[in-house]
């Protein structure tokens, strides 16, 4: 049997209910909100329960995941000191592992390259190396990729998985909800 890591007797609130689940080891979890104004507040409610931040009373988290963070700088930042490849992995990731150097197989990637120069997407595969080079227990969305991109990140995810991790990923659009193990659908209250 694979190890337990969060429990879940379901989550409500006034607005909404997310119906129970588990997730162990070896599995991606698909949390689908639906699109909308709602999304963000949500989801960042159930990152900060699944990275153990905040308790939930019906939630027992046993390993807490890693969110997978996206990059922010401000503009003073940018225009003056930006931040680096290699400046950004020596901050966020175990140099140690192997998942830092797979960002250096795109080819016009080196450790001067600025991240703000990035794209989207590449922005989104260096924070998950990065992430990856820490834990095998992640949660993550897929904000801002298309298609093919987040169907990239998904198979790099469910490839990490099959090595003894574990993902959840909380998600708007139904493109991935054929691409889990679990899928569990956010469920509007009325009142």
């Amino acid at each position: 049997m694979k190890e337990l890591l969060i429990e879940s007797k379901g989550i409500r609130t006034d607005q909404y209910f997310i119906p129970p689940f588990e997730l162990r080891e070896g599995e991606l979890v698909v949390l689908y909100l639906y699109g909308g104004a709602h999304f963000q507040s949500i989801k960042t409610e159930l990152v900060n329960i699944f990275t153990g931040k905040i308790k939930n009373e019906n939630v027992i988290i046993f390993k807490p995941l890693t969110y997978v963070d996206y990059f922010k700088e401000s503009k003073f930042r940018n225009l003056f000191f930006p931040v680096r490849v290699d400046g950004y992995l020596r901050k966020n990731a175990n140099l140690e592992s192997k998942f830092i150097h797979k960002i250096f197989e795109i080819p016009w990637i080196n450790k001067k390259t600025k991240i703000n120069e990035l794209y989207w997407n590449t922005k989104r595969l260096l924070a998950l190396y990065a992430t990856f080079s820490k834990t095998k227990h992640i949660v993550f969305e897929l904000a801002g990729q298309g298609p093919k991109d987040a169907k990239e990140t998904c198979d790099i995810v469910r490839n990490e998985i099959r090595k003894g991790g574990s993902g959840i990923l909380i998600d708007w659009a139904s493109d991935m909800n054929d691409n889990c193990d679990k899928l569990i659908t956010l469920e509007w209250l009325t009142v």
